[in-house]
């Protein structure tokens, strides 16, 4: 697909830079590359990369096609969605994220939400990005807890028989939430208690984050950068260092989108702080308390 040859006024330019921040945003909350994005959209780097810069003139059908690949709804890209009033507009983007019936419930509650926790049961879900230490932290957990552990990733890659990497260049990020929205029910009716890693971009998509946040006791594993970057190269993937600085900043900019999202969970605890065993106790301790 080509970009439109029409020259863009003031006023489209605009909206394009608005458009290029919310890609950008967007794409570092699912953690794609520009080259995965430009697989699943059908659209070509080149012009991915003016389209993020601020440059391109994008089409209503390259943006469907770009907010699909990115598992959201197009008017996630528009300017306050496509609304004239920012507070519309909040409203707008949590009703998007909300199933049917969730819909209905908040429209019979006049906005009041339940706060409902009997159906976290006994289970704790670790979130937060690679190298914050939900697999390592997680297993030892769940030995002290005397409950089973899953990695919610490992289980997609079972059942699917995929990498993740393979499943979200194949059919894209809708598809591969849908496979951890499968998992995760699955899990969660069969254990009344277990410690569960969840994918670091579950956030990106509200209805998944969602469903965990209902069906668990979620704890955000934070780190800083710098030991983010060093437990992923610890972790045998030496990527990151053929171009350190470009990663860096890729990372920060995952972390800084993802943030928001991240302190919504019900604890949290900073894993850079203290060596592993004495962060292990501190989650235990947490743990025991939240699902007292």
């Amino acid at each position: 697909m080509q970009a439109s040859n029409s020259k863009a006024g003031p006023e489209d330019l605009l909206g394009s830079v608005d458009i290029a921040e919310r890609i950008r945003a967007a794409r570092a909350r699912v953690g794609l590359t520009r080259k995965q994005l430009a697989t699943a959209s059908g659209a070509s780097e080149r012009y991915l990369a003016h389209l993020e810069a601020g440059t391109g003139n994008p089409s209503v059908e390259m943006l469907l096609s770009v907010a699909d690949a990115l598992g959201i709804a197009i008017a996630d890209l528009l300017p306050l969605g496509g609304e004239r009033d920012p507070l519309v507009a909040q409203v707008a983007a949590l009703l998007r994220r909300m199933p049917p019936d969730r819909i209905r419930e908040l429209l019979v509650r006049l906005g009041n939400q339940p706060g409902d926790t009997e159906g976290k049961g006994r289970r704790i879900a670790l979130i937060g990005m690679r190298g914050a230490g939900k697999t390592s932290l997680g297993s030892a957990l769940a030995k002290r807890l005397n409950a089973p552990f899953f990695e919610v990733s490992k289980e997609v890659e079972r059942r699917c028989g995929g990498t993740i990497a393979v499943l979200l260049e194949m059919n894209g990020a809708r598809a591969l939430h849908r496979y951890e929205s499968e998992v995760l029910a699955s899990i969660c009716s069969n254990n009344s208690m277990a410690v569960i890693a969840a994918p670091g971009a579950i956030v990106a998509d509200g209805k998944l984050y969602d469903q965990l946040r209902q069906s668990a006791w979620t704890v955000w594993l934070k780190a800083n950068p710098d030991d983010h970057m060093e437990r992923v190269i610890a972790q045998g993937d030496l990527r990151p260092m053929s171009e350190s600085r470009a990663a860096m900043n890729d990372l920060k900019a995952i972390l800084l989108a993802r943030e928001v999202a991240y302190g919504q969970a019900d604890a949290q605890v900073d894993t850079s702080a203290q060596d592993l065993t004495s962060t292990l106790g501190i989650l235990e301790e947490l743990a025991t308390q939240l699902i007292a």
